[in-house]
């Protein structure tokens, strides 16, 4: 008993670490960071002790089995049939192998709804962390040269990307500390860690992440609040952040271009990206160009598109052209596919009420992720990957938790 508790543990520890995949070293010759070590010691302990894996294969959807199975293939056949083998196969490792591997096992040591309550505590835990870092960077100066806050990640866009989910953990801990013990000093706290998420994720100037997070919150809102009172209540604070950043953007020169779809706007940017990743799939419609070559690809169409408004474009600006161009059409359907049974299992969970509070901020999330990846890609990058299969298996754990005698058949 005390070995899995001390493998619960280490597994919620890697959960709060996932920023350390910028932590890059090699072993053995072999790149790698922080993160996938981590892991994969998780992974490594899961299989020593081993008791609980086969039989949480078992009750693993055959859907689920099938679409992971597509995907993983779609991915291989991708990498085979296009150039930098290298880079192809460390991106399978780091995006899809080794996050896919940790969550399974994450799923196997998970024991009841109080364990998977932890592990939301650690990923928001670990946003709020991420935020008041970027805090302390954006009160030191440090911000891009358009004056946006990226704090310790590459992009504004990556720091907002990883900050988005936890304002759905965030307001679901707020809520049942609200539910036990109306304004008590936990929920002030909930409050403030909420205040530091939103703050942090407001600097960063990502239009994008900050419409999808709050059209995402409005609809779980409307489908989970069955009181008139706390719904109107709800939607009107929606409607009056959404107000004020509209207008806190007046006067600025990112809100000007797209408000008067200037040419050097982000809209039109992604529309000329999109043009040409279209193109891309035209010319490489089955198997993609392989994942980590967008880059070098979008360049190779720029004289079909001159000029060019971006240079530097490692994504496709959606993530399901970003599958489908780097995954091939039948990694497309694998993923398509595992978020059909995503929501499927959401809306059964809903419908029996069982753990459907813990479902909430499941799918706030991936709300959140199929709107935000209209205009970004909130899966391709390590941290990214590793909340998106955590969160899968962590709706896979309250699907099977929600069915008579744990039946997972679906």
């Amino acid at each position: 008993m005390k070995k899995i508790k001390l493998l619960q543990n280490i597994f919620l520890l890697t959960i709060f670490c996932a920023p350390t995949y910028s932590v890059r070293f090699t072993f053995f010759g072999l790149p790698t960071n922080m993160l996938e070590v981590l892991a994969l010691l998780c992974v490594t302990l899961s299989l020593l002790n081993g008791k609980n894996l086969w039989e949480k294969i078992s009750q693993i959807s055959g859907n689920f089995l099938m679409a992971s199975g597509l995907l993983a293939i779609g991915t291989l056949f991708s990498i085979l049939f296009n150039d930098q083998w290298r880079l192809g196969f460390g991106i399978l490792k780091g995006w899809f192998f080794i996050p896919m591997f940790f969550s399974f096992c994450l799923y196997a040591v998970i024991d009841s709804p109080a364990y998977a309550r932890k592990i939301f505590q650690s990923l928001y835990f670990s946003t709020v962390a991420v935020g008041t870092i970027s805090l302390v960077y954006k009160i030191a100066g440090i911000v891009t040269y358009d004056d946006r806050l990226s704090g310790f990640y590459a992009s504004p866009n990556y720091l907002a990307m990883y900050l988005a989910p936890g304002i759905f953990f965030g307001f679901y801990f707020l809520y049942e500390s609200y539910q036990k013990n109306k304004f008590s000093k936990k929920s002030f706290a909930h409050i403030i860690a909420l205040g530091i998420l939103s703050t942090s994720l407001y600097f960063t100037y990502s239009y994008g992440t900050w419409m999808a997070t709050l059209a995402a919150m409005a609809i779980v809102l409307t489908y989970n609040l069955k009181t008139k009172k706390y719904l109107f209540f709800s939607l009107m604070l929606l409607i009056l952040a959404t107000t004020i950043l509209f207008f806190s953007q007046v006067g600025t020169q990112k809100f000007a271009d797209i408000l008067h779809f200037s040419q050097r706007s982000s809209i039109a940017s992604r529309v000329m990206i999109w043009k040409a990743s279209f193109l891309l799939i035209k010319n490489n419609p089955i198997f993609g160009i392989g994942p980590g070559n967008f880059q070098q690809s979008y360049l190779a169409v720029q004289p079909s598109f001159p000029p060019y408004l971006e240079w530097a474009v490692p994504q496709p600006h959606n993530l399901f052209l970003a599958f489908w161009l780097q995954t091939g059409f039948v990694g497309l359907l694998g993923f398509l596919w595992i978020l059909f049974f995503v929501f499927k299992s959401l809306f059964h969970i809903f419908k029996n009420k069982k753990d459907a509070a813990l479902a909430a901020p499941l799918l706030g999330f991936f709300l959140y992720t199929m709107l935000h990846g209209l205009i970004d890609t909130p899966y391709w990058k390590n941290d990214l990957a590793f909340l998106f299969w955590i969160c899968v298996f962590l709706v896979l754990f309250l699907y099977n938790s929600s069915q008579p005698k744990n039946s997972s058949a679906q």
